[in-house]
């Protein structure tokens, strides 16, 4: 059993703090999640100390309370006499086996993230404990919906990675070089897919709190992003994340022609008679919708286009979320389109049935007044379930 020692929380737990409530920060599950029934989740900064006793196995049958440290330098154990005291997580252990052999089976090439070998993410996250931790937390988030007698479990350990790995990055981020900036920028592009599945998959029961988590999701992707950024395109085209790229490479350019849906969407907002900038803000949204559409349409038979339906997010201008938090109709439409594209990609674990969850949710949400700007995605729904 690993004892650890935390410095406790002064803001309470994740949800506490979201909700605007006082929190009594009791472990593992403060009083407010018991009586809401939520997932009760503390940001946590690295333990101050750590003994050992026996460190053996927690997969199937340990207790979600029992916090899995981060494989950092300092979780470095000096080696003991006893065989039972061996510094070996095995946690840790399933979660690479897992992420080099099942997880990453869901993108474009198998075997790796995106073209990426999976042996250049583990090396460069050997030296990034922030990379390191958000790829053992990708994995053991797959765990957790592949496996549902297990789902608590592994979302638990998954969440804790996470938090290791943002604390860590965002004490680095004032430090970018050409060393470390392979690894950020692989860091941002994992962190993004994890955050957009966390959103789609583990999401709430009512829609207005799914909609704030999923504006907050991309406002973090977007400034994670933003620190990866910084005109170091040349050096990324000398390593190994050259493959990753090439999806940039295959996004129209904004001023392309759009397709009918995403014309008639534009010709319906530009009827509204909106100001100029906002007109320009769902333009560019609409232009990033149809870039999904037309990679994905280009396509080959057997490849798997989710690396664009992961990028979308990045590619719509920041003001665009704005207007999503603020709940206007028409950038709800345009989400529900990318909902419908999402759909039909509803056996990947990442998306699970988040597309057919947004579809129908903001139908409902907006009522029958918008029916006809939502016929493109509820059809695209049908034609999808239909064929299955």
């Amino acid at each position: 059993m690993v004892r650890r020692t935390h410095k406790k929380s002064r803001n309470g737990c994740i949800e506490c703090k979201r909700r605007h409530m006082k929190c009594d920060e009791k472990r593992p599950i403060c009083s407010n999640c018991i009586s809401s029934q939520r997932h009760c989740e503390f940001l946590e900064g690295v333990p101050s100390e750590q003994s050992s006793r026996s460190v053996r196995s927690e997969t199937a049958t340990a207790s979600p309370a029992v916090a899995s440290p981060a494989v950092t330098s300092s979780s470095v154990q000096e080696p003991s006499n006893s065989p039972e005291d061996a510094p070996v997580n095995m946690l840790h252990v399933e979660l690479v086996h897992n992420m080099s052999s099942e997880t990453i089976k869901g993108f474009n090439r198998p075997y790796n993230f995106s073209g990426i070998p999976f042996q250049d993410i583990l090396r460069y996250g050997l030296s990034a404990p922030y990379l390191m931790n958000e790829v053992l937390s990708l994995s053991a988030l797959h765990l957790s919906i592949i496996r549902p007698g297990q789902r608590d479990f592994y979302r638990h350990h998954s969440t804790q990675l996470q938090n290791y790995a943002l604390s860590s990055f965002n004490n680095l981020s004032a430090q970018i070089n050409d060393e470390n900036y392979v690894s950020i920028f692989l860091f941002a592009g994992i962190l993004g897919l994890h955050m957009l599945c966390e959103t789609l998959v583990f999401r709430d029961n009512d829609f207005e709190s799914f909609l704030d988590q999923f504006v907050q999701y991309i406002v973090l992707h977007h400034g994670v992003r933003t620190v990866a950024g910084g005109g170091r395109w040349q050096l990324l085209q000398q390593t190994a994340l050259r493959p990753l790229l090439e999806l940039g490479a295959r996004i129209p350019s904004a001023n392309s022609s759009l397709g009918p849906v995403c014309q008639a969407l534009l010709d319906r907002i530009k009827g509204l008679g909106h100001d100029e900038t906002t007109a320009r803000t769902y333009q560019q949204a609409i232009q990033a919708l149809q870039s999904v559409i037309t990679v994905m349409d280009n396509e080959t038979p057997g490849s798997n286009s989710a690396d664009i339906l992961i990028a979308w997010p990045v590619l719509v201008p920041r003001e665009y979320i704005d207007l999503i938090a603020q709940r206007k109709g028409e950038a709800l439409v345009i989400l529900a389109h990318f909902g419908a594209l999402v759909d039909t990609h509803k056996h990947s674990w990442v998306f699970c049935d988040g597309g057919k969850y947004l579809v129908d949710s903001i139908s409902q949400y907006l009522g029958p007044q918008w029916d006809e700007w939502l016929r493109w995605p509820r059809q695209s729904l049908t034609m999808v379930h239909s064929v299955q």
